[in-house]
């Protein structure tokens, strides 16, 4: 994807609201495709209010969506280009303790899908 104004833009105003920012921070942290009910779990956010920031994050290009039965999997989108290298570096380089809160969340979610014997 080339990046123009208009989409580094884009992809700014869709990763300042704070909701939207940890769906993405934690399906980068993730390493692996999430469905909202996963993401529910994880962030303590609404079905609705979930479904509704992928929306967005989706038209931006930062997460893409796979279908797998009655499920949608969401995950961060694979950009080969240096600009998006550089986001994924900035994000990884956050530090927050509403996101060392999610980070746990995901670990503790994670650790028991691997008990459950879960797999995507």
């Amino acid at each position: 994807m080339m990046l123009t104004l208009d989409k580094v833009l884009d992809i700014f105003k869709a990763l300042q609201d704070r909701t939207r920012f940890r769906i993405f921070w934690i399906l980068h942290r993730a390493k692996c495709a999430m469905c909202v009910c996963e993401l529910e779990a994880v962030l303590k956010e609404s079905q609705y209010n979930i479904s509704r920031h992928l929306k967005v994050l989706k038209l931006t290009g930062l997460v893409k969506e796979r279908k797998q039965g009655k499920f949608v999997y969401y995950a961060i989108s694979k950009l080969d280009n240096k600009a998006y290298r550089c986001l994924l570096d900035m994000v990884s380089a956050i530090s927050d303790n509403k996101l060392k809160k999610d980070a746990q969340a995901l670990f503790c979610y994670l650790k028991q899908l691997k008990i459950m014997g879960g797999n995507k």
